[in-house]
């Protein structure tokens, strides 16, 4: 399974980078905003990528829609800072598999990759 990590913090891609790597069968790639994870999403297959929010550039609502949008879309879990009601139902609206929340969610981004058909919430 093939994972992208877009997300303007290093320290969060690469501590979900190391805990993606641990598990059997996961890839994981990185990038640093929107326009990074579209120029990835035009070259490599991927089955997941993990969104942020609020990103310099093009944040993950401005892109969101165009991830979807591709002809085979991956999955998209949305994990942001910013885990408002609002935000939850913009990024549903546009697609979003799954809305997490940074700070109290973390943890179960790993269970949602190894078992990616839980519904969207």
């Amino acid at each position: 399974m093939k994972v992208l990590l877009v997300d303007d913090s290093v320290a969060v891609r690469s501590r979900l980078a190391a805990l993606l790597r641990e598990l059997p069968g996961v890839e994981p790639a990185e990038a640093a905003d929107g326009e990074a994870a579209l120029a990835h999403l035009g070259d490599h297959e991927t089955d997941v990528v993990v969104l942020d929010l609020h990103m310099p550039g093009r944040g993950g609502l401005e892109v969101l829609p165009e991830i979807k949008a591709r002809p085979h879309p991956p999955m998209v879990i949305v994990l942001t800072n910013h885990p408002t009601e609002l935000h939850r139902a913009q990024c549903l609206a546009q697609g979003a598999d799954l809305f997490l929340d940074k700070a109290r969610e973390f943890g179960r981004l790993l269970d949602v990759i190894v078992r990616p058909t839980t519904p969207r919430a």
